[in-house]
């Protein structure tokens, strides 16, 4: 947060014994753009929780795990844990996949997403995402699967905090 031009700090003092403990943090929720664009890379590991085949279709429930890199190496977006929980369907040639994700910043912030098999999308947040709303598309790129399944998947990111 900013008054008269200068960013004020949060300040937690604590005592213990003889000695006192101060921290101070910036106040962050001033430095996230109102809006913007960015592109970053999620680095996930999926790990099948149930499935199901009936010989005509198919589904899985997916806890997925991951990190968020900007590709610029800092910016918006960087540095998140990111869990998400998603469905998969497989009928003939027809692919589904859709679910929900927290992506949880160094501060603890987050921002809850939703997605299907075209999009993210930022649906609100806490701390300085609150309020977030936008569309990410995003393309995928399979790693090698060594137990569980791996993706990189990169992401185009439009948003506006009201």
């Amino acid at each position: 947060m900013t008054r008269g031009g200068r960013v004020r700090s949060l300040i937690d003092a604590r005592f213990d014994g003889s000695r006192i403990y101060v921290c101070a943090a910036p106040a962050s929720a001033a430095e996230f753009p109102k809006t913007g664009q960015a592109e970053y890379d999620t680095y996930y590991v999926y790990d099948t929780v149930a499935k199901i085949d009936s010989g005509a279709g198919s589904g899985a429930i997916v806890d997925v795990t991951g990190i968020n890199r900007n590709v610029k190496g800092e910016g918006p977006f960087n540095d998140m844990s990111v869990r998400c929980l998603g469905h998969q369907s497989l009928v003939g040639e027809t692919f589904d996949f859709h679910g929900s994700c927290v992506e949880t910043d160094k501060d603890g912030d987050n921002i809850f997403t939703t997605f299907d098999t075209k999009a993210h999308y930022f649906m609100d947040g806490t701390g300085k995402y609150k309020g977030i709303t936008g569309t990410i598309p995003y393309t995928v790129t399979d790693l090698h699967d060594a137990g569980r399944e791996a993706r990189i998947v990169n992401h185009k990111a439009t948003w506006e905090i009201k």
